[in-house]
């Protein structure tokens, strides 16, 4: 027997996909740029197309999911950069990437933005970009 296929413009599903995608593309932007210690953009891009296109093929047609997938994936992109943050500074101390997170997440805000650059607004906007293309390529 053949799997009943989604239900057309399903929000709930889309939304849920598209959360899905941002945990685990966020977690993976981080986990790799924490590693290394160097952001890449198309990345970012990538988080942007993976969120969107998981929350249209999930969810169908909606304007809405693009709405709410644009914002989870600039949330993705910001979170990978917090984990890369915290396990940079964590590196060469006894404290964990969770210790900052949880007790100390003031401080990581704080590391975070003196290191600003405009690449780093760059790579959040091209979050929102990837997001568009990931929703135009799953309409088609």
């Amino acid at each position: 027997m053949a799997p009943t296929p989604p239900r057309r413009g399903n929000l709930v599903a889309g939304v849920l996909a598209g959360f899905a995608a941002a945990v685990v593309t966020g977690l993976a932007y981080g986990l790799i740029t924490g590693s290394i210690e160097r952001q890449f953009g198309y990345a970012a891009f990538g988080i942007g197309f993976a969120v969107a296109v998981a929350a249209f093929k999930a969810g169908g047609r909606s304007f809405w999911l693009f709405v709410i997938s644009a914002p989870l994936a600039v949330g993705a992109t910001f979170f990978g950069q917090l984990l890369a943050v915290a396990m940079i500074e964590t590196k060469d101390t006894a404290e964990s990437v969770t210790d900052v997170f949880l007790s100390h997440f003031g401080l990581l805000l704080d590391a975070w933005s003196s290191d600003q650059s405009i690449l780093r607004y760059a790579f959040l906007v091209l979050a929102v970009v990837g997001a568009w293309a990931g929703a135009s390529r799953a309409t088609e």
